[in-house]
């Protein structure tokens, strides 16, 4: 049996698949999820050659139901006395303004709080209790520089990631006592499926190999807070202590739009018609 159990999901592609690809290796059980499991099958691959025992469980953050079923079949496997030892809630969505200026819908803001924030703490509330109970464990979110500077672009996907930041952090003061680390992920622009429909300026972009690396340096090392890149965090904070009429003009160069129409591959192979919903899976 492997020393470790670590679970990471949305971990499909994007920065998922590359933090499954970095933390795979024989001492390791990684519990991998995507929204189909099928999806999970290149990465599987790639870690099993790596040593690495791998687990692949369907959870879909849109349907609560899925969430109580991945629970229940986590309950099913064998995992090292310790339980689980590190969780990445990587999975959620992305939307944003389309090119022709209409807001986003009510139905796709909406959909966007419930994935990245409400869907996340219901997935996480049970592990953190364990680990709680065995005064051990690290739990990382991966939130976004847009929960520091909100977009005026996708104000939805700002405020589940300001959300999502506020909670790790109200959590982490909880659960040190115990033991237990949490750790807020806090990264710009990652090479993924989100910049694919994203049009406009991209500062500070890196891949989804870099980011990954980034973020298990800092996981390794118990940081609580894993920012990156560095120089655009500093941009936002001089930023906002401009008026809001000299921050507003230097913002502008880099305000976006969403593209509409469908991309090539839908999220975890599942179908997807952005111009109904316009959200897309986002690995980072």
């Amino acid at each position: 049996m492997a020393n470790r159990a670590i679970l990471i999901t949305g971990a499909s592609r994007g920065l998922g698949a590359e933090l499954a690809r970095l933390y795979a290796d024989p001492k390791t059980h990684l519990i991998l999820t995507a929204r189909e499991v099928a999806s999970l099958s290149e990465v599987e691959q790639i870690c099993r050659k790596q040593g690495a025992q791998v687990t692949s469980l369907a959870v879909d953050l849109e349907d609560p139901d899925s969430v109580g079923t991945f629970h229940a079949g986590l309950a099913d496997l064998e995992l090292s006395t310790e339980g689980l030892s590190l969780v990445i809630a990587n999975a959620g969505i992305f939307s944003g303004r389309a090119a022709n200026d209409d807001f986003e819908s009510v139905d796709a803001q909406i959909l966007q709080i419930n994935v990245n924030l409400t869907a996340n703490i219901a997935l996480l509330m049970p592990i953190v209790e364990q680990m709680k109970a065995r005064r051990k464990g690290q739990i990382a979110v991966v939130s976004s520089l847009a929960a520091d500077q909100p977009q005026p672009d996708s104000p939805a996907y700002s405020a589940s990631k300001a959300g999502l930041s506020a909670w790790a952090r109200a959590m982490a003061d909880d659960l040190v006592d115990y033991g237990v680390i949490v750790s807020e992920i806090v990264p710009g622009h990652i090479q993924t499926a989100q910049t694919e429909i994203h049009q406009g300026a991209l500062p500070g972009l890196v891949s989804a190999k870099i980011a990954a690396s980034l973020i298990k340096a800092g996981l390794t090392r118990k940081k609580r807070r894993i920012v990156f890149p560095k120089h655009i965090l500093w941009l936002i904070w001089l930023s906002n202590l401009l008026p809001d009429p000299l921050r507003r003009l230097a913002l502008k160069p880099y305000r976006y739009t969403v593209r509409q129409e469908p991309l090539p591959f839908p999220p975890d192979g599942a179908p997807i018609n952005a111009k109904e919903v316009n959200t897309k899976e986002q690995e980072a």
